[in-house]
């Protein structure tokens, strides 16, 4: 019973983080207001950060694009379906 709801509740986070992080990339494309834009890149900033100081290093390092939004879905898809095998 404990790990289901253990497995429940890393399912539950690491959703809300994917649908955080594809609201953070539909909303490159589209102006938003400040303060709403703000409370997102607060968000998710401790989660891309990371990533982009890894990506400066590699061949993905573009000044026009930034890629550490669609990595870190592939991470976290990734990180799911590691803890789905250990619990």
């Amino acid at each position: 019973m404990n790990t289901i709801l253990i497995y429940k509740t890393f399912y539950v986070f690491f959703n809300v983080i994917e649908i955080i992080l594809f609201i953070y990339i539909i909303s490159s494309w589209f102006p938003l207001p400040n303060g709403i834009k703000k409370v997102l890149l607060n968000l998710i900033n401790p989660i891309l950060d990371p990533i982009r100081f890894l990506l400066k290093r590699s061949i993905f390092n573009t000044p026009v694009s930034d890629f550490s939004p669609i990595i870190g879905i592939v991470i976290l898809s990734y990180l799911q379906s590691v803890l789905s095998q250990l619990i």
